[in-house]
């Protein structure tokens, strides 16, 4: 399944089919992403499944992509300030379930409200928590008025960027509080989660996508990393500026083992398991395919790793 991901991401430039619309961002960050499917109101109990399903995923890819981001900002040419926990409003949601986002979630129309906290933050030790309304960042009030979306972009975008932003927030019961929390600098490379019956993963340049069935297939953290971190190496580089080619998929392979190695992954697994998983797809000149050959990446990955090896500070490690 590795295999296959890592071979899809040569489209880096056409979206992942099927990608339902989306709505904008509040800010450019990983924020809830509006693809849940539509769910008819007659199936409550399906949708009650589909969003807690949505929630782990989203969830673990967060978890996954912000050991990379964090470890790897000094590597990355554009940084942003992350606060430790992902945002949602009503207006994430496809209309036709919206109800149930108000019953089961608790959101209320124009309003935004914290999704998920990241275990080891300084927002979860600052006691924020999901489902907590954020009402203003450094005194500065955000508006419930859908109009006023891009000022409240800013104010996120702007709060989050000083050393000890003021998060004040009203609690599921009604408690209001506000918390100091210290944002970590990490690349600017947003993950989200693209629900569809496709296995794949791509970047448009900005973003990282990756499809549900993708992350259900690869169930280990280490081998998502190493998806993640790949296309987090097209992104550093400036790839989708060139045309595919079998060149850049070897150095993003080399520049992922970097970024892994440096956030504590174990790269000696990841890399045997990929040269154990499926490729259905095989590269290489024959098929004048954008990606090398099976064998060739292999080879290439094994090289990365005697230099990785070689590095006594992997704090140190830097691309080729």
């Amino acid at each position: 399944v590795l295999g296959l991901a890592l071979t899809a991401c040569s489209d880096a430039s056409k979206p992942v089919a099927p990608v339902p619309e989306k709505a904008a961002p509040a800010i450019k960050t990983p924020l809830v992403d509006a693809n849940i499917p539509d769910v008819e109101p007659s199936e409550p109990k399906k949708f009650e499944d589909v969003l807690s399903d949505y929630q782990a995923l989203n969830d673990r890819l967060e978890r996954v992509a912000a050991a990379l981001r964090i470890a790897n900002a000094e590597l990355c040419p554009k940084v942003w300030r992350d606060p430790g926990f992902t945002v949602h409003k009503l207006q994430d949601y496809p209309p036709s379930i919206r109800f149930m986002a108000e019953e089961l979630l608790g959101l209320e129309n124009g309003k935004l409200y914290i999704r998920a906290v990241r275990r080891g933050s300084s927002a979860q030790a600052q006691f924020l928590e999901a489902g907590d309304e954020i009402l203003s960042v450094n005194n500065q009030p955000l508006s419930s008025d859908l109009s006023m979306e891009r000022y409240n972009r800013a104010v996120l975008k702007n709060g989050f960027a000083i050393v000890k932003p003021r998060i004040e927030v009203r609690t599921a019961k009604g408690r209001e509080f506000t918390a100091r929390i210290e944002p970590d600098t990490a690349c600017d490379a947003p993950v989200k989660v693209v629900f569809s019956d496709a296995i794949n993963g791509h970047t448009d340049g900005e973003a990282i996508f990756i499809t549900s069935a993708l992350m259900r297939h690869v169930i280990d953290d280490t081998n998502l990393a190493l998806i993640i971190a790949h296309e987090m190496s097209h992104i550093i580089a400036g790839h989708i500026e060139f045309a595919p080619s079998q060149d850049l998929e070897l150095v993003a392979d080399q520049m992922a083992l970097v970024l892994m190695a440096r956030a504590g992954f174990d790269v000696e697994t990841a890399v045997e398991y990929w040269k154990d998983s499926n490729h259905p797809h095989e590269g290489g000149e024959k098929t004048k395919s954008s990606h090398p050959a099976t064998s060739a990446r292999y080879k290439n990955f094994k090289k990365e790793l005697k230099r990785i090896r070689k590095t006594k500070d992997l704090n140190k490690l830097g691309f080729r």
